[in-house]
């Protein structure tokens, strides 16, 4: 049998890295492949090859992966144990493809026991924030690699009612964390801060301005990126509370990264929606009132005339609110969140949903969308 080194020689570099080692997931090639030789080593730990991998997986049709936190402590709803309970301090990677099982990830060793809060995801790289400790971590789960860099800078923080986002500067290029405040009145504070630089940008708008005397919240806190700017899915309440059913109205809020500015988009209609972003254009999943889901797509970026009906969502039952966490097998399946207790993937082609994640019990989790990559954490102060 020829050795590693010997067949290395009729394997050309572009051939190796583009065609091959690109292709293998990345947990595979650090336990694995890293050892085959120096070269392959010094080869998979490049920034170069770290790039390739990456872009590889971004262009897989069964690239998207779903990370859900879980509480520590699970009772069911008659708060009996359940059966069989999830260890502590672990996030779920729940399987693509039923029934084959998910895995089990440990969170940061330095993170309380509490599930942590999260705050975005970009190029592989997932941002956590731990309410018990009060620590930030960058964490790739595909290496199981984090760095807790940032756990000084933001020690302040309070998310008690927050948008978020973290990813690239679309301006830039360079790493950002998108913090909103507690929006209060008819304010909303976005603050944009920059990883590498530790620069901060603060913008500050008022919506609706002729309504005073009202509150706001977000539908889902991580935001949609899209033609340079943030989007939030925000619903309005009057402070009064027995006005809360017949006042309640529901927004599309923008943060423009290069005018530094926050604007209303008009939804397509009245309901309570989520938000994302399919085939570069917005899209909103809401129920109507005959208790059906319905996907809406903005085919002309703010124009509300151009909001077009994709497709009926059947099939969830008493479920209130799905979030969308993204897309595979080429657009043909979305992945959801139903009412943060569920993670299911529906075919638009079968018209069916398959349940991936059952929390079995009261308690919410979070979930959020990621690439398999093998970008460090650190690389977010380059």
């Amino acid at each position: 049998m020829a050795t590693a080194t010997e067949e290395e020689k009729h394997i050309p570099t572009d051939l190796l890295t583009h065609e091959i080692l690109s292709r293998i997931p990345a947990i595979n090639l650090l336990k694995n492949h890293m050892l085959v030789s120096k070269k392959w080593r010094q080869l998979i730990s490049g920034p170069e090859f770290i790039q390739i991998h990456l872009n590889r997986s971004n262009q897989r049709a069964d690239g998207t992966r779903i990370l859900v936190a879980e509480p520590i402590t699970m009772t069911d709803c008659d708060n009996s144990p359940v059966t069989e309970p999830f260890p502590r301090k672990r996030f779920y990677y729940p399987a693509m493809k039923p029934p084959s099982p998910g895995k089990r990830i440990p969170y940061p060793s330095e993170f309380s026991v509490r599930c942590p809060v999260i705050l975005g995801s970009c190029d592989g790289l997932i941002c956590l924030y731990d309410e018990g400790h009060r620590k930030f971590a960058v964490f790739n789960p595909s290496t199981r690699k984090y760095d807790l860099g940032l756990a000084d800078k933001f020690r302040w923080l309070c998310l008690s009612n927050y948008a978020s986002w973290f990813g690239r500067h679309p301006c830039t290029g360079e790493y950002v964390l998108v913090i909103g405040s507690q929006l209060q009145g008819s304010h909303v504070d976005i603050r944009v801060y920059a990883l590498k630089t530790h620069a901060s940008r603060n913008s500050r708008s008022i919506i609706n301005q002729k309504k005073h005397g009202r509150s706001y919240s977000y539908s889902d806190p991580v935001g949609s990126l899209l033609h340079g700017a943030l989007h939030w899915a925000v619903c309005t309440c009057p402070f009064d509370r027995n006005q809360l059913l017949f006042e309640s109205e529901h927004l599309i809020v923008a943060y423009d990264f290069r005018k530094n500015e926050i604007v209303e988009i008009p939804p397509p209609g009245e309901f309570r929606f989520t938000l994302g972003v399919m085939d570069e254009c917005l899209f909103v999943i809401f129920r109507n009132a005959d208790q059906v889901f319905e996907l809406w797509s903005m085919r002309e970026y703010g124009v509300k005339e151009s909001w077009t009906k994709y497709a009926n969502i059947k099939g969830f039952g008493s479920v209130r609110l799905l979030v969308p966490l993204g897309f595979c097998s080429n657009g043909d399946e979305l992945i959801v969140e139903a009412d943060r207790k569920k993670v299911e993937k529906y075919s638009f082609v079968e018209k069916k949903s398959t349940l991936l994640k059952n929390h079995r019990c009261d308690q919410e989790f979070k979930s959020i969308s990621y690439v398999d990559s093998l970008v460090p954490p650190e690389i977010i102060y380059e």
